[in-house]
Order: structure tokens, then sequence, then C-alpha cells
């Protein structure tokens, strides 16, 4: 498993932000007081009225320049408070690994990732969807920022029913497996021919927020049949699932 990095408070010249406000100083103090002592001098008027003019345009300039520096440095925050729940990723994913005997990580046997419930506040009965938060770890997928809808798959199941859920494929042949996902999971046949064609089961984990409604859930699945059996779920309820506002109700086979 790779290192886990860690974190680093910024100070505050190091935001895009600060750094961005701090260079636009000085050339509007400078456009600003040479336009003021050219508008004193009769002769010197139409230059100060352009100067004048230079330093407003300085000013939006710089203004829209901290608004962007202000959003990027905003993205940036959001990747670096993600961190913490990359690492714990990592953890669990290396963890199952190791109980069942798998030496790489990127073979994609496993993979895992996190989804969180949108809209963050409303709870399960206001929630709509959930957007993928970390890229997969352990295979390729799709990216993050991804959303789907809660009342399709089985990451949509763990958050309505408040339950760990795993599942398998009835058939090894493609288009059945697309009818299996639209007939059993509710996709649209459209969402179902998007989704990675080689797994062969999958585990949803809901995780409770501190109101007890589900905030997030973790989402693995596996090229293997029948992989989640009950040694994984176990390594995963010992390494995750310790939340006493979810209770688990049943497993989907």
């Amino acid at each position: 498993m790779a290192e886990i990095p860690g974190r680093k408070r910024k100070r505050f010249w190091e935001h895009k932000a600060v750094a961005e406000a701090l260079a636009t100083i000085p050339p509007i103090v400078a456009a600003t007081v040479t336009a003021i002592l050219n508008l004193r001098d009769p002769a010197k008027r139409s230059l100060g009225w352009v100067l004048i003019g230079a330093a407003v345009w300085l000013v939006l300039a710089s203004l829209v320049k901290v608004l962007n520096a202000r959003a990027q440095d905003a993205v940036q925050k959001r990747s670096e408070e993600y961190e913490g729940l990359l690492g714990a990723l990592h953890v669990l994913h290396g963890a199952v690994r190791s109980r069942l005997g798998i030496q790489s990580r990127h073979d994609g046997r496993l993979r895992a990732t996190i989804h969180r419930v949108l809209p963050a506040n409303g709870g399960e009965q206001g929630a709509e969807e959930v957007e993928q938060l970390l890229p997969y770890i352990g295979g390729t997928g799709g990216p993050a920022g991804r959303t789907f809808s809660i009342r399709s798959g089985i990451t949509g199941k763990a958050v309505r029913e408040r339950s760990i859920f795993t599942a398998s494929r009835l058939s090894s042949d493609y288009e059945t497996f697309l009818t299996e996902l639209v007939r059993d999971w509710s996709y649209t046949a459209a969402d179902a021919r998007r989704l990675t064609p080689d797994r062969r089961s999958w585990m949803a984990v809901p995780i409770a927020g501190e109101a007890g409604s589900i905030s997030a859930v973790v989402y693995l699945d596996s090229s293997e049949p029948d992989f989640f059996g009950t040694e994984v779920e176990r390594v995963v309820h010992r390494g995750l699932y310790r939340n006493p506002h979810v209770h688990r109700r049943g497993v989907l086979r």
C-alpha cells in the first residue's frame, strides 16, 4: 500500500488569493498617486484622467484575479480535506487485500471509492443523488464528481434501507447482465451500459452522520463473482462499520 501523506496547514501567504492581492496593491497605488499629481497640474490634467482610467482598470482586473484565486484555493482546500478519506480508503482496501492474499492493488480484482449523499443536509428523505468523492482505488473507473440516483443501484439501496448490502451477477453474459441491472436494480438501459462491464460483485456500506441520517456510502466492487463473502464483510465491518446509528438489516444476494 502506498504511503499515506500527512497534512500540512498552509500559512496565510501561501494562499493564491493573498499572493494575488499583495501583488496588485503596488501598481494600483502607484497609478492612483501619479494620476492625482497629474490632475493637479493643468498642463498634465488629460494624462491624469488617463491614469485614473488605468487605475480603475487595474482595480477591476485585480478583483477578478483575486476572486479566481479564491476559487482555486477553495478547490484545493476541498481536495486536501478529502486526503483523510483517501487515506482511510487505502487502509480499508489494503486490509481486505491482505486478508485475501491479493498482492497487487492495481489488478482490478478489488476497487473501492466513497460517495456522499446529496443534498448533504437533506437526510434520506430529501436525498436525490450520491456523488462520487474519490477516484477509484484498485483499478480504473469513472472519475470523482459523478452523480448517481439513490433510486437505483446497490449504493442507492444502501442509502434508502440504511443497511450493508452485497450482490453478485447472476449471469456472465453481458446482455443478460444489462437486463439484471434494469430489472433488479432500477437502472435505465442507458445508465446500465455506462457502468464498468467486467464487475461481477459489489458491496455498499452506509455511513451515518451526526444527526443519524446517512451521509456517505463506501462502495466496493470486484471482477470476481461472490467476492464479498463473510470474511470480507468481517474485515470491512471491523475496520469501518462502527457507527451506532446504522444497523445491518440484511444482505442482498
